[in-house]
């Protein structure tokens, strides 16, 4: 079996983040005033800072995470879009999915609203892990027996 290559998985991590992170800041714009009448409800005020870089930052860890899970599922599902899906997949369920879910149901945000973020975030993730992962190619080095 041939090692995941490294730098092809953190290339395409980042180029998945960079298009998540331009999805996401489409949807803020399409649903705006339900975010800020959710924030409002919570009595919260929104302060930009430091801090506010820290999802675009861990955007970044998640996408590489994505594309090296793309990368080690490969060699069993074969190189393509289908196998992207699945990474995609598998990332949304445990991230994004979760949140939404544990947001609505806990009540903090309207159901209608985590539903909507359930939704966008599984289609701009399956297309950023898709696009990321067209720049993945093995390492040309020999197979290690």
């Amino acid at each position: 079996m041939r090692p995941i290559n490294v730098k092809r998985v953190v290339l395409g991590g980042v180029v998945a983040a960079v298009v998540v992170n331009a999805a996401e800041g489409l949807f803020a714009l399409l649903m705006k005033s339900e975010w800020e009448a959710a924030i409002r409800r919570l009595g919260l005020r929104l302060e930009a800072g430091p801090a506010a870089y820290l999802p675009f930052a861990w955007s970044i860890v998640i996408g590489i995470l994505t594309i090296w899970l793309y990368a080690a599922i490969r060699p069993r599902y074969g190189p393509g879009v289908k196998t992207a899906v699945r990474a995609a997949v598998a990332v949304w369920a445990f991230g994004s999915a979760t949140f939404a879910l544990a947001m609505g149901s806990l009540g903090l945000f309207p159901a209608r609203l985590m539903t909507y973020v359930a939704l966008w975030s599984l289609a701009e993730v399956i297309v950023a892990v898709v696009i990321g992962a067209a720049l993945y190619r093995e390492d040309s080095r020999p197979e290690i027996s």
